[in-house]
């Protein structure tokens, strides 16, 4: 118990997670060890295990506390700029708004709606009709749900749907994610699958993930995932706290693709041109104790498609706001 709790204080909090839970193996009900774990897992962004914890925290101490079973978490605002190197390949707009809630202690449930739109030109489209303006308007709307089985395991379904019009073509894209994630005071191990149909085709991806807290907090973690699709593709990300309310976090995926889905299938990249190498940086603000901006820049190198030689490159600048309740 005092190893735990001088761990919270020096703020590696999965030191303390660590040691809690071997309180908790001998004495369950042990009320201090479940707070702590509790705070423990929000202080380092574990929400699905935190909301384990909370269940197990007596009534009255949630009361105490003031932690509600269902309440809203979070509302988000995203917007995305991509520009090109190519001319036949137009400027790419992006919106996004989501929200979150906890819908019981185990459950939390979020949902998205976006507008991608983009107009390009590709005359080699010969059933296209004026594949000289190909104008994508695509409309999204995404579903995830992530339950607490155990304060180790949590189980993750995702649906998104995007209606892409492409001319005197119509696509219904749908993506089902499965997932399971187990967690560990150090470390986060995923396995997802995504069983998609992207403009009228099969598509399957399957992903390991593994997520380190190696200073057991926020100030220094990574994120490794591989993903096979139709090809394989690595993805690297490492975070730094900066300052108490600065982070920034550096990324690059290896691997030539068309397809990618990421992020529990927020985001589905369907392109008609192959990319060979994604990498950015993303700045953390906590602007204020509930909102938080972030901003984002990620250069990727494309080949054109029926080319084999013919790479150009393109820019994304990304911001958003999110707003904790």
């Amino acid at each position: 118990m005092r190893i735990a709790y001088a761990a919270f204080v020096t703020g590696n909090y999965s030191e303390c997670l660590k040691n809690y839970e071997e309180v908790l193996e001998k004495d369950p009900n042990n009320e201090t060890a479940i707070y702590y774990c509790y705070l423990s897992n929000i202080n380092l962004n574990k929400i699905n295990s935190a909301g384990y914890y909370a269940s197990k925290l007596s009534p009255s101490t949630r009361s105490i506390l003031q932690i509600k079973k269902i309440k809203p978490l979070s509302v988000q605002l995203e917007t995305a700029h991509k520009s090109m190197s190519d001319a036949t390949r137009g400027n790419a707009t992006y919106y996004r708004i989501g929200a979150e809630v906890q819908s019981g202690f185990r459950m939390y449930v979020s949902c998205s709606r976006a507008w991608y739109n983009q107009l390009i030109s590709e005359p080699a489209f010969k059933a296209v009709r004026d594949s000289q303006h190909i104008n994508i308007d695509q409309k999204e709307w995404y579903g995830r749900i992530a339950f607490s089985a155990t304060e180790r395991i949590s189980l993750i379904g995702a649906f998104h749907y995007l209606f892409t019009p492409f001319n005197n073509f119509v696509y219904h894209n749908k993506v089902l994610l499965t997932g399971i994630k187990y967690h560990s005071p150090y470390a986060d191990f995923q396995l997802t699958g995504n069983f998609a149909n992207l403009a009228d085709s099969s598509f399957n991806q399957y992903d390991v993930s593994v997520t380190t807290y190696p200073s057991g907090n926020l100030k220094f973690y990574t994120l490794s995932r591989i993903s096979y699709g139709t090809d394989f593709t690595f993805s690297q990300t490492a975070g730094f706290g900066l300052s108490s309310n600065v982070w920034l976090e550096g990324n690059v995926t290896a691997g030539t693709y068309r397809k990618l889905i990421e992020n529990d299938a927020l985001y589905v990249y369907n392109d008609i041109d192959t990319k060979k190498l994604k990498t950015g940086a993303t700045l953390y603000f906590l602007l204020f104790k509930k909102l938080t901006a972030t901003i984002n820049y990620t250069w990727d190198r494309k080949l054109k498609i029926f080319t084999s030689n013919n790479s150009f490159n393109q820019h994304s600048f990304n911001c958003s706001l999110s707003w904790k309740f």
